[in-house]
């Protein structure tokens, strides 16, 4: 489940594109009852870093976002 609204993800996306990123994961919290924004850096192994944050228990990732493609097409995918 995703908590947070589609246009603060939008938002999210946004700065990661702005500030250099590849992709930005959504990542959901199970503690905290949250979904935040991990983004992946130029240089960096997607799925490295996607296995990082798929902790079954904890925290998993619920949306990988492609930076260099259209973000609200990407987004109705998410947000249907």
């Amino acid at each position: 489940m995703i908590y947070t609204p589609k246009p603060i993800v939008l938002r999210w996306l946004q700065v990661g594109k702005r500030e250099g990123a590849t992709h930005m994961l959504l990542v959901e919290d199970s503690l905290a009852d949250e979904t935040i924004p991990v983004y992946v850096a130029q240089g960096e192994n997607l799925d490295y870093k996607i296995s990082r944050f798929n902790d079954a228990r904890l925290t998993h990732v619920v949306a990988v976002f492609d930076l260099f493609l259209n973000l609200e097409k990407q987004l109705d995918t998410v947000y249907p």
